[in-house]
């Protein structure tokens, strides 16, 4: 399915804040350009078991989940984002949350183009091979894969990247070590980006790491720095992005692995309560990896099920986040 950009944003540019169209009603920072926000676009909304014949199907089918920010970064790209790419675009850096194959394809990074990917330190040695490997069979030069660590961040493409903890798992092990999956917080100016797929909610870790637990405060936040060097000063996401992969189902099984509309909405009402979730008012916490009943509704009609905090995400979907 091959969709321009303004086929892509015409459904929602009266509800929401798209590049390039004024909503009736701004829910996001209007400008990317000084500082004042992270444009965000969504390459693939949906969860695991993307099949090309199901968008040639329904058009509200959603691809695997991956997101391009300010035009140059990537957070997880398979094959089947490539044309939500716009057009001339060339992202430098990509991002890798696990080694799930509806989150990652070597063949598919070394296509992009991009100059580096980061993956987690557990799965380094397995991605620099099968990266590799890739590259060779497809005659094309191989990016250079960059280690993480929990707490780390790293600077990319003007923004600063913190990789964090998430509550999911893979198979995978390396040299007798299990893989980590991540998360990440994505800083620049005063945005604080929390993009957090796949896990079953915000590890402890995690939060801390972000400096978004309500039990790290000032008064007591050099104990906590003292026991556990990683702990971040307290301080509010403004922007957060957050996986519901079992719709309204939050009793299913995968809570263990995956959240829920009522995991993410809790979360949300939790963060703001205390402080740690402060976003530009109007401005909307976005789910996305939407798979079992959402996966092949239109967003307007997922929008209307959830509380008034969230919105759904969308493929092709392209906004600043302040």
């Amino acid at each position: 399915m091959n969709m321009t950009r303004k086929e892509f944003l015409t459904g929602g540019a009266s509800v929401v804040g798209a590049f390039g169209l004024s909503a009736a009603k701004p829910l996001f920072a209007e400008d990317a350009g000084a500082g004042r926000g992270i444009r965000i676009r969504f390459l693939g909304s949906g969860a695991a078991g993307w099949k090309p014949e199901w968008g040639k199907q329904n058009p509200n089918m959603r691809r695997q989940s991956s997101v391009l920010l300010d035009g140059r970064m990537l957070i997880d790209f398979t094959e089947c984002s490539f044309d939500m790419l716009p057009e001339g675009c060339r992202p430098e850096a990509l991002f890798q949350t696990h080694s799930h194959g509806d989150h990652y394809k070597p063949s598919a990074a070394v296509r992009s183009g991009v100059k580096r990917m980061y993956v987690h330190e557990t799965w380094v040695k397995a991605a620099r091979e099968q990266v590799s490997e890739a590259a060779a069979a497809l005659s094309l030069p191989a990016p250079e894969i960059v280690a993480l660590r929990f707490g780390v961040p790293v600077e990319e493409c003007g923004m600063r990247v913190t990789c964090v903890p998430a509550n999911h798992s893979t198979s995978r092990v390396t040299d007798g070590v299990l893989e980590r999956t991540a998360l990440y917080l994505v800083e620049k100016g005063q945005t604080r980006l929390l993009y957090a797929t796949d896990t079953g909610g915000i590890p402890g870790d995690a939060a801390r790491m972000i400096g978004i637990d309500p039990h790290v405060r000032e008064e007591n936040f050099s104990r906590y720095a003292k026991s556990a060097p990683y702990v971040c000063e307290p301080k509010a996401i403004t922007a957060f992005v957050m996986e519901a992969t079992n719709g309204d189902l939050d009793e299913d099984f995968r809570m263990f692995v995956h959240s829920g509309v009522q995991t993410v909405s809790r979360t949300v009402e939790m963060l703001k309560k205390n402080g740690r979730y402060a976003p530009p008012e109007g401005q909307k916490a976005f789910i996305t990896h939407l798979g079992i009943k959402y996966r092949g509704w239109p967003s307007e009609k997922i929008d209307a099920e959830l509380p008034d905090s969230l919105r759904a995400a969308s493929d092709g979907l392209e906004v600043v986040l302040g």
